[in-house]
């Protein structure tokens, strides 16, 4: 089975960008956690918390006891806001065959969305300005007068017809993982996709249901060296639309190492390395790529005092990152900055991408 599964992987991975669609459901690839995102997002081998469902099912089975998980994010400067809820029930079982399970939730919405009228709906003089592309009523240009709203031409923000609305995207899984022997994992996701998007009808909504399976293995070949794999959208995530669009979210891979010392009795360090596969084509911004296939790199560096107090480091991709957290009897505290496209901020290709601003995030984890 160990030898049939990478193949039939490798199969699909070929076939599935021929029928998906780019960028769709891009929420759910979000990272999770202030301490998996203060380390760089290189969390597929460490995964060993309440967030465990989202980075690999399969390090569920390395909490010794239940945890319920909680997070608030706010993306690039309030402009979304992303809520997560988790939690990792131990099941037990005899020593090499332990297993367990989650739950999660995550919603992220936008709020304010200023909504305009299509454009064949839209007035002259009442819902945009009709002087052509120039802006200018003094100097003649194509579309000036004609009645008909070009792309470039003022709108007026506050005509009767535009009004504020808000969009929400929510994702619920279920996980489960088990101990194959001493040395390896394997845990899997059933998760099931709502999105609503707001119409140009006030009030008025499209709304979608989609339904997936992730996956993920772990393998330890010491205490000190841990090996994992997620796949998410294993089976390509479908996403029907109420306005009768289908969407096929194409599958991505996360491969990782984590390296754990121990340099005095009250220190402990882990130094982990992931790759990001991406099979959509995006090569604009990918750190490396073959083709249609792209690698981004994660790199993670966390340092714990006595098991209560945590400092961490990362890089993902072009986005530098910190963090820290702190743990009281069966509290635990996280949070962490992303700066995003901090090692890119000159980049031609991305002029605007000095208004991201700093994505924060903070979570609070209670074990039992």
């Amino acid at each position: 089975m160990r030898k049939v599964v990478p193949v039939v992987l490798a199969a699909m991975l070929v076939a599935a960008p021929a029928r998906a669609t780019k960028y769709a459901g891009e929420f759910m690839k979000l990272p999770v956690g202030p301490r998996a995102v203060g380390m760089g997002g290189a969390f597929t081998a460490v995964c060993d918390d309440a967030t465990a469902p989202f980075w690999n099912p399969a390090g569920m089975v390395f909490l010794p006891y239940r945890e319920a998980f909680f997070q608030h994010v706010e993306q690039f400067g309030s402009l979304a806001n992303d809520d997560n809820l988790s939690a990792v029930f131990p099941l037990g079982g005899t020593s090499g065959k332990q297993a367990a399970l989650g739950v999660s939730l995550v919603r992220v919405a936008v709020d304010d969305i200023p909504i305009t009228p299509r454009p064949g709906g839209l007035r002259p003089g009442i819902d945009f300005l009709d002087y052509g592309l120039d802006g200018d009523p003094t100097t003649p240009d194509p579309g000036q007068g004609d009645g008909i709203w070009e792309p470039g031409e003022r709108l007026l923000l506050n005509g009767s017809d535009f009004f504020m609305a808000s969009s929400s995207q929510m994702a619920g899984s279920v996980s489960y993982a088990r101990h194959e022997g001493p040395h390896w994992t394997f845990g899997g996701s059933v998760k099931f996709v709502r999105q609503s998007l707001p119409d140009t009808i006030p009030g008025g909504h499209v709304t979608s249901f989609g339904a997936g399976l992730d996956a993920g293995l772990i393998y330890m070949p010491s205490d000190a060296i841990t090996i994992g794999a997620m796949m998410r959208d294993l089976t390509t995530t479908y996403l029907a639309w109420s306005n009768g669009t289908r969407e096929i979210v194409v599958p991505t891979l996360s491969t990782g190492a984590a390296f754990n010392f121990y340099p005095g009795p009250r220190h402990a360090l882990t130094l982990a390395e992931d790759i990001g596969w991406g099979f959509e084509d995006r090569t604009n911004d990918a750190q490396m790529s073959f083709g249609s296939v792209t690698l981004d790199f994660r790199t993670g560096l966390e340092y714990w005092y006595r098991s209560t107090l945590a400092l961490r480091a990362g890089v993902n991709n072009k986005d530098l990152t910190f963090g820290a957290g702190l743990r009281y009897k069966q509290i635990g505290f996280d949070y962490a900055a992303s700066l995003n496209r901090f090692f890119a901020s000159n980049d031609p290709s991305f002029p605007d991408d000095q208004n991201l601003d700093v994505t924060h995030l903070v979570s609070l984890a209670y074990n039992w």
